[in-house]
Order: structure tokens, then sequence, then C-alpha cells
């Protein structure tokens, strides 16, 4: 004798679905509508910074606007992507690349090799970047635009991806520290590292150079 789980003949079943449905479409108009309104907050930023003279307050609104322009940009790619669980880390950047210029005003180049991580690995991994482009601008060329920003990712024989973030400015100072950030920017970065129980190093290198170790799991390609 079968078993009755309160399904009748599929009907439940067929309930359930249409109702999964119904919340993934919710979700994915919730998330857009994020991306919407995060992209509207980053342009009034952008305008009121323009209306302040050169200091700290103006500085402050730049950093603000550049690191919400970036989130809205993770939200839209990853909206994009969001029924594929892995996300072509080559691609990403690439698409990533063009509003870190606009937003930083350096000039951004991507040589990634393509590799499939986590959208939640992606995320992080770009959070990180933008950080560095953000300190890029601020220290490595003193808030002019025109400087260069590189990413390259390589993946490693010991399963694990090399990330390089490289600027060709000033180089890091004497005494330099990463296990020490007393800026706001390194202090999300060293969060990020840890979340993804990553290695980083950092070296002057014609500019400052920052080389992240991400392990990675065994199902990524």
């Amino acid at each position: 004798m079968s078993e009755n789980f309160g399904f009748d003949d599929g009907l439940e079943l067929a309930k359930v679905k249409e109702l999964l449905l119904q919340r993934e479409y919710e979700f994915r108009e919730l998330n857009h509508r994020v991306a919407n309104s995060l992209q509207i907050t980053a342009g009034f930023l952008t305008l009121h910074q323009k209306r302040l003279g050169d200091g700290a307050a103006k500085e402050a609104l730049v950093a603000a606007s550049a690191r919400i322009k970036a989130i809205a940009k993770l939200h839209r790619f990853l909206y994009a992507n969001g029924e594929a669980p892995q996300v072509d880390l080559k691609t990403f950047f690439e698409d990533l690349c063009p509003d870190i210029a606009a937003s930083t005003g350096l000039i951004c180049s991507v040589d990634v090799e393509p590799l499939e991580v986590s959208g939640e690995t992606a995320k992080q991994l770009a959070i990180i970047v933008n950080e560095f482009a953000i300190n890029a601008r601020k220290h490595a060329y003193d808030g002019e635009d025109g400087g260069t920003l590189q990413i390259e990712g390589r993946r490693e024989a010991e399963r694990r991806l090399r990330l390089t973030i490289a600027d060709g400015g000033s180089g890091l100072p004497d005494g330099f520290d990463l296990a020490d950030p007393h800026g706001f920017g390194l202090s999300i970065v060293s969060m990020m590292v840890k979340q993804l129980d990553a290695e980083l190093i950092a070296e002057n290198d014609h500019g400052a150079r920052f080389t992240l170790f991400v392990p990675m799991p065994q199902n990524s390609r």
C-alpha cells in the first residue's frame, strides 16, 4: 500500500513549483530594483561632489560613489547570470573593468584566464579589486585621472587562483603592513580576504602590487 504525504495526483506539487517560480521572479525583480536604486544614489553623489571644492569631503564622496557604482554593477551582472551556479571570471572582470575605470578615472586592463567561480566568490573578488582601485587613485596617483590599474588572474597547480592587482604609481610607503590596515578600504579588503580563506601579499614592483591567492573548490573549472 502506497503512502500519501498530502499530495493529490501531483496537484500540490504543481502548486509548490508555481509558488517557487513566483518567489524566484520576485527575488529577481527586487535585485533589479536594488541595482537601479544604487545607481541613482551614485548619480546623486557624483552630482554633489562636482559642487564641492578640493578637500576631504569631496574625496569621501568620490570614494562612496565608486563603491556604490561597483556594488550596483555587481548586482546587475549577477542578476544577468543568476541562473548559472558558476561565473566566468574572465568575462566578469572584462565587464566590470570599464565601470571601475569610469568611477575612478584609472585606465583599467584585464588579463584573466577563463575560470569559473561561484557568484559569491566573484563578488568578493570584485569588492577587493574596487577597493585597490580607489586606493590607487588616492595614494598612487594623488587623486589624478589617467593612472593605470592591471588585473591579472591565473590558475595555479595547487588548485588556487592567483589574482594580481597592480598600479604604476609611487609604490607602497616604508613600513606598510597589511596586517595593520589603517584605512577603511583596506579594512574591507582584509574582511573579504578572510571570508575567502585567502592569502594576500603586498610588494613594490614599479608601483604597488597586491597578489591574492584564493583556494579553489574541487567543482570549480
